[in-house]
């Protein structure tokens, strides 16, 4: 296709592209773009990643301070996720408050942390009633080319498994705190992955016959283009044996039974691809 429709005409470009099931990137519908993950980035942070996933780039770093537990859940400590996205990431994001994708995406974060319990806050609470770690997750998008809830929960992970927190007792007799100059790696419970596709209503061919099942088409691992012209997104979040532990979507087009499962059977599969780049780490 000539590079003036892509140009004059982006949305059509890009449909025809998904109709003959090749995309503009050469990938078929279901592949997904290289992903590689590094780990121990930032040596200012107590835990840290970099995920580069196709064109997109994300960096998470944790840093851990001392808080006092709420009256409510003495024995818990607090994770606190922020997806940052600043202008240099995408032409279209502008200087400002956080936009409304970034505190979705930050929501989204935390609630696969929860969901997913690799991490308990229990864990976070050395000594009960006294003293709690506050993880401060921050997640800087470095170039936003789609996809960043796969990217972000991948260097997150990556990121909670490099943390190292150091030892934290309660002095009784003098009424204090002491923390050792050791440090110590988390213990986390389980890594989960998320895999997310991006949903298109096509229309049928001219002098064809209607049919639903042929007019749904999932992309995976879509780009910032593709996401922009989808009628809806759908993302799993996927543990070690294959549990599906989260589920989240949003647009206007909703699933059918059918298609839901053939969308989580494709998650299954691609889990594995990035599990593998996590577990390339340790």
């Amino acid at each position: 296709m000539s590079l003036e429709f892509e140009v004059l005409l982006p949305e059509e470009f890009l449909i025809k592209h998904i109709e003959t099931g090749i995309r503009p990137d050469g990938r078929k519908l279901t592949d997904r773009r290289p992903i590689s993950i590094s780990s121990g980035n930032i040596k200012s942070a107590d835990g840290s990643a970099i995920v580069k996933q196709g064109n997109t780039t994300v960096a998470c770093g944790i840093k851990a301070e001392l808080s006092k537990p709420t009256a409510e859940k003495p024995d818990q400590g607090f994770i606190v996720p922020n997806l940052i996205l600043p202008p240099m990431c995408h032409p279209s994001v502008k200087a400002g408050p956080p936009s409304s994708t970034a505190q979705e995406l930050s929501v989204f974060i935390k609630d696969v942390i929860l969901s997913s319990e690799c991490l308990q806050l229990t864990q976070l609470c050395p000594v009960l009633g006294k003293v709690a770690w506050v993880l401060y997750i921050d997640v800087l998008c470095l170039d936003h080319d789609g996809n960043l809830r796969d990217a972000s929960i991948a260097a997150v992970m990556a990121a909670l498994n490099s943390l190292k927190l150091p030892e934290v007792e309660y002095d009784a007799d003098m009424d204090q705190i002491v923390v050792s100059k050791d440090a110590k790696s988390m213990n986390i419970l389980c890594n989960p992955v998320c895999c997310s596709f991006s949903v298109f209503n096509l229309e049928p061919l001219p002098g064809s016959v209607p049919d639903n099942s042929a007019q749904f088409c999932l992309v995976a691992d879509p780009t910032y283009s593709e996401q922009e012209v989808a009628n809806s997104e759908i993302s799993f979040v996927i543990l070690e044996k294959g549990e599906i532990c989260f589920t989240n979507q949003t647009g206007s087009m909703p699933l059918t039974q059918d298609n839901l499962q053939k969308a989580v059977s494709l998650a299954t599969d691609q889990a594995l691809q990035i599990r593998k780049a996590l577990n390339s780490l340790s």
